[in-house]
């Protein structure tokens, strides 16, 4: 299983490469975009990767201009991501590529349906 998700996560990243991110930022683009004012507590659950790889992730995102911060109005302590205006055309963009990683998947793989279910029952298993 692990190198099967090697082998996906690099086939998802050589295409996600001519947008200039990586799969882990397409995910947790994509998660801001579907929930703008996430808090990384709330991200780190819904991406399903710990704390110090999300403050990782969202720093780089940030300093790339992809991501920005603002404090909750709803509670100061809080602190909620959304994607930029820079986040959004960059993730727009991205589809595409990630459209073709599928794509690629589909082809390359042998039983490509077998995969996905295997891997839906190894994260239901581990859940």
């Amino acid at each position: 299983m692990r190198r099967l998700s090697r082998r996906l996560t690099k086939m998802y990243e050589q295409e996600l490469s001519a947008a200039g991110m990586n799969a882990a930022q397409y995910e947790l683009m994509s998660h801001l975009k579907a929930r703008p004012g996430s808090s990384q507590g709330s991200l780190a659950v819904s991406v399903d990767i710990d704390q110090t790889t999300l403050s990782r992730n969202l720093k780089l995102l940030m300093e790339q201009g992809r991501v920005v911060s603002d404090v909750s109005k709803a509670d100061a302590r809080r602190v909620e991501y959304r994607l930029s205006s820079q986040g959004v055309r960059d993730l727009k963009a991205a589809v595409p590529c990630w459209k073709r990683a599928m794509v690629r998947v589909e082809r390359e793989l042998p039983h490509p349906e077998s995969v996905w279910q295997s891997l839906e029952a190894l994260g239901e298993a581990v859940s």
